[in-house]
C-alpha cells in the first residue's frame, strides 16, 4: 500500500499546475501583495491579512485541481478498472489518494508558515492557533477531497471533468474572497458563508495569540458541517455509481 501511496504522491508532485495554485500562487501573492508602511502596527496587520486569506487556497488547489482531474482522466482511461484487478479496490485507491494529497497539503503548509513568518512581520502564533490551522487545513483538505470524487463520478469525460473542476476552483476562490472581495447577494453570501474559509480567516487573525479554544467552536462547527456535508455528497455519489451499474446490467439482461 506504501508503494502505491508513494506512486500517488509522484503524481500529484508532477502535475504542475497544482503545484502552482495550490503550492507557489499562495506564497507569492501573500509576498507580492505586502507593502510596508512607516506605521509598524498597519504593517502586521496586513501581514496578518495576507496570511489569513491565503492560507485556505493551499488544499483549494492542490485538492480540486489536480485529484479531481487526475482520478477523472484515470477513470475515463479505465485506470481505476485496471487496478482493481490488481488488487488495489476503489477504496484503496481512494485512501492512497488522500494520503498523498494529505502529506503534501501538510508540507506544503508547512513551507507556507516558515516563509512568511520569516518574510513578513507577523508576530509569533500561539501554539493552539498553529494547531488550529493545521487541524483546519486537514478538515478542508478531506472535504475538498470528497467533493473533488463528487465532481469526477458524476461527469463524464476528460475534458468536462477539466472544466467543473477549473469551475469549482475558480468559483470558491472569488465567492470566499480568496482573489478578492467583491459585493455579492445577500442569499449568495449566506450559502458561502458555509464554505468555512472566511471564517477560519477571521478567527485566526482575531486570535492569532490566543490561548483559548472556545474562541474557535465557531469556525470548527462551520468546517464540521462543511465536512459533513462533502460526506453525504460521497455517500449520493456512491449510490449514483451503484443505481448506474444496476441499471447497465439490467438493460444487458434485458437485451
Amino acid at each position: 500500500m506504501w508503494h502505491y501511496i508513494k506512486f500517488e504522491l509522484k503524481n500529484t508532485v508532477g502535475y504542475s499546475l497544482a503545484m502552482i495554485v495550490g503550492g507557489l500562487l499562495p506564497l507569492m501573492l501573500a509576498i507580492g501583495n505586502y507593502h510596508a508602511t512607516p506605521d509598524p502596527i498597519a504593517n502586521q496587520a496586513l501581514a496578518k491579512g495576507l496570511f489569513a486569506t491565503l492560507l485556505p487556497m493551499i488544499p483549494l488547489g492542490l485538492v480540486i485541481l489536480p485529484f479531481t482531474i487526475a482520478f477523472g482522466r484515470d477513470t475515463t482511461d479505465g485506470v481505476t478498472d485496471r487496478l482493481v484487478l490488481f488488487g488495489y479496490s476503489l477504496a484503496k485507491q481512494l485512501i492512497a489518494k488522500f494520503v498523498s494529497v494529505f502529506i503534501l497539503v501538510n508540507i506544503i503548509t508547512v513551507i507556507y508558515c516558515l516563509t512568511l513568518l520569516h518574510i513578513l512581520p507577523l508576530p509569533n502564533l500561539s501554539i493552539l492557533s498553529m494547531i488550529n490551522i493545521f487541524t483546519s487545513i486537514s478538515i478542508l483538505s478531506l472535504s475538498l477531497y470528497l467533493l473533488a470524487f463528487t465532481i469526477a463520478q458524476v461527469f463524464q469525460g476528460f475534458h468536462l471533468i477539466q472544466g467543473v473542476a477549473m469551475v469549482f476552483y475558480f468559483g470558491i476562490a472569488f465567492l470566499t474572497g480568496s482573489m478578492g472581495t467583491f459585493q455579492l447577494p445577500s442569499t449568495i453570501e449566506s450559502v458561502m458563508q458555509w464554505i468555512p474559509f472566511s471564517i477560519f480567516r477571521e478567527t485566526l487573525k482575531t486570535h492569532w495569540a490566543t490561548g483559548f479554544l472556545s474562541d474557535m467552536q465557531s469556525q470548527w462547527f462551520k468546517m464540521i458541517v462543511f465536512l459533513f456535508i462533502t460526506v453525504v455528497l460521497f455517500c449520493l455519489t456512491q449510490y449514483y455509481r451503484y443505481a448506474k451499474r444496476h441499471m447497465s446490467s439490467l438493460r444487458i439482461l434485458i437485451k
